[in-house]
């Protein structure tokens, strides 16, 4: 699954205005998206299996620890108001123009991170993207704080750009995302406020124009980057700042989610051996429904002989076998006629039956139709529980009892010759 990863210019929307954007694969073994810019209506196309994230600028983002009344997170009606009076003395605008998200985990987190932007600003981009054919599944921070399991990271800092324009960017989990310009810190020591623990703790990083500033400046080598490479990182946290009246194409957001936990499964080496596992189990069990099949059929096909080879063994002059026990419940039929013997399908064995099975009460008058092993009376009434009682015990002397139109019908069951 593909990611479109398009940071949000500074700047309001214009046709000149040019975002710059990256495509990332998440199939291993594929190289980096490189960055690359163009306007609204030139960027790339998004197909369904294409996730497009909008990553805001560290320069468009404030943060601020809240602490958020007990019982909030049951009253989502109530959250954007309670962070407006939170933070409406901390901000220089009108809460109501600003845009506010939470962290993911706002509802186990003592003190959780509220990541602010301006609405209008935000909006505008979102809209532009829109008519350029793009729906943005996530807005993610380009720069965010670290989760609460990691409170005894280190500091974290990354330097961006070129000498001249650069920025350096600090992030800590205790202390938010702040930053500062590289010109801003020129001919200056390691200062900023850091402790001398900070110092003796700190994770640095800089892209190709600043990395030689970065590790003079530290004092240590600093780590290379690509370009937009800390764009992966921040794409791959689980923050999304589409929340409140943000929070359109939920439907489709979930869709990519799903997409994109799909697309990790099947082709993430970390989950090679889940799947492989099932795999062997769906192969277990495709040979053990096929074993089954087998054995069921295997039975079957015996069971059809011994009934064949006991009509043959009965019945000699038997030449082909259709159907066993049906030829040989004829064969005694024909047998007991020939003997003079009444068999069950007789008009006296069936009238007899039906005698001692009708419930005291009821006298059939007729008319009846006989044919051999079928019995049928038209125009006799009875009630449910009647009914009932006859077919229950019409069934237990080997008959069957239902109803025809308006006539009622006894027939005579088939048994089937005994298992060998």
């Amino acid at each position: 699954m593909r990611t479109l990863i398009i940071q949000l210019p500074l700047g309001l929307p214009s046709p000149s205005l040019t975002y710059p954007h990256m495509v990332v694969d998440a199939e291993p073994g594929t190289p980096h998206g490189s960055l690359q810019w163009a306007t609204g209506s030139l960027l790339p196309a998004a197909d369904r299996q294409t996730e497009v994230v909008a990553l805001l600028p560290a320069a468009m983002l404030s943060w601020h620890a809240v602490a958020l009344p007990p019982g909030l997170h049951k009253q989502a009606a109530r959250l954007q108001s309670a962070l407006h009076g939170l933070l409406e003395d901390r901000l220089l605008d009108d809460p109501a123009q600003l845009h506010m998200a939470l962290q993911p985990d706002w509802r186990n987190a003592p003190r959780p991170w509220v990541c602010v932007c301006d609405r209008h600003w935000l909006s505008a981009h979102l809209q532009a993207l829109e008519q350029a054919g793009l729906t943005v599944h996530r807005i993610v921070p380009e720069f965010h704080p670290a989760s609460a399991e990691s409170s005894g990271a280190p500091l974290q800092l990354t330097a961006l750009g070129d000498t001249e324009t650069g920025w350096l960017w600090m992030t800590h989990p205790e202390r938010g995302v702040w930053g500062q310009a590289l010109q801003s810190l020129a001919g200056k020591g390691m200062g900023l406020g850091l402790s001398e623990q900070d110092k003796q703790n700190i994770d640095i990083q800089a892209e190709p124009g600043v990395v030689a500033w970065a590790s003079e400046w530290v004092g240590r080598p600093a780590r290379l980057m690509p370009p937009g490479h800390h764009w992966r990182a921040a794409v791959a946290a689980d923050w999304d700042l589409a929340q409140f009246e943000f929070k359109a194409n939920t439907r489709s957001r979930q869709i990519k989610i799903w997409q994109k936990a799909a697309s990790t499964f099947w082709h993430s080496a970390a989950w090679r051996p889940v799947r492989w596992g099932v795999w062997a189990v769906l192969a277990s069990q495709l040979i053990g429904l096929n074993a089954w099949a087998w054995k069921t059929r295997a039975d079957w096909q015996a069971q059809q002989q011994s009934w064949a080879q006991i009509l043959r063994e009965t019945f000699p002059k038997t030449q082909v076998v259709v159907d066993a026990p049906l030829q040989m419940a004829k064969e005694v039929e024909r047998l007991l006629q020939s003997s003079g013997q009444l068999s069950p399908s007789d008009l006296e064995s069936m009238l007899g039956q039906l005698g001692q099975a009708m419930p005291s009460g009821l006298t059939p008058a007729g008319p009846w139709v006989y044919q051999p092993g079928q019995l049928r009376l038209k125009n006799f009434k009875m009630g449910n529980a009647e009914q009932q009682a006859l077919q229950q015990s019409l069934q237990t002397r080997g008959y069957r009892w239902q109803a025809e139109g308006d006539a009622w019908v006894m027939t005579v069951v088939p048994t089937a010759p005994a298992k060998p």
